[in-house]
């Protein structure tokens, strides 16, 4: 998978346990994991050892080695909450893969570490894709192997990349300017999304108007960024 060598495969089940017992989960957390999840697997430990990339510490960021863990739902439920807390639960840079019906999600997140407490980390903004058929999207010996810190931005990068194709075919981005798209593009549909509901219970025939100017005007702005007209 992704091009990892064999000698990282782990292949041991993660039981749910271990969350309950060090991921600060509530009630309505624990039932979500026994309700929602079959199973968990640790399947592959890039490190050192096993395929000679350095490991990266500075500017509070530790990544000493990167997890690829999959957890297989058996219902599609509060997907970003799961990877939260696993990705909390255990603070190493992470791969998470979750698996539904033959379809597969790449979760990833750069993180920190915590400032107050070093056992525990930071996590940025979350960079995942969407329901895949044919997750192998990248393959990691073709990244940057300076270190870990430059392979996992790569991983992101590459889904990053992905994703703004998809709603921008046209743009030819690096990784950080996807990211900034995508963000614009969403705040813009919240936008729209907020403007509409307002417009359903509006009453008045001059504010419906207005409303409407304003849905046409955010529609248009996220027409032009999808284009590539640069905003």
């Amino acid at each position: 998978m992704f091009g990892i060598p064999d000698s990282c495969r782990i292949g041991n089940t993660i039981f749910k346990k271990m969350f309950y017992d060090n991921g600060d989960l509530s009630n309505a957390d624990k039932g979500l994991f026994t309700k929602s999840i079959d199973k968990i697997t640790w399947r592959y430990c890039l490190k050192p050892e096993t395929i000679h990339v350095k490991p990266y510490k500075a500017d509070a960021r530790d990544y000493p080695e990167i997890e690829v863990i999959e957890v297989v739902l058996s219902e599609e439920a509060k997907v970003k909450r799961i990877a939260e807390i696993v990705m909390r639960t255990i603070p190493y840079p992470m791969i998470l893969l979750f698996t539904l019906n033959g379809k597969t999600q790449i979760w990833t997140a750069h993180q920190r570490t915590n400032q107050n407490d070093s056992t525990k980390n930071t996590l940025e903004d979350f960079v995942q894709t969407g329901w895949l058929d044919k997750p192998e999207l990248f393959n990691v010996t073709k990244l940057d192997l300076t270190n870990f810190f430059t392979l996992y931005s790569g991983i992101v990068d590459v889904i990053s990349i992905r994703n703004a194709r998809e709603v921008a075919p046209a743009a030819a981005l690096t990784g950080e300017q996807a990211r900034e798209l995508t963000a614009k593009l969403d705040a813009l549909d919240a936008q729209i999304v907020l403007l509409r509901s307002k417009l359903k219970k509006e009453i008045q025939f001059n504010r419906k108007m207005e409303l409407n100017l304003e849905i046409k005007k955010l529609e248009t702005a996220r027409n032009q960024i999808q284009g590539g007209t640069p905003q």
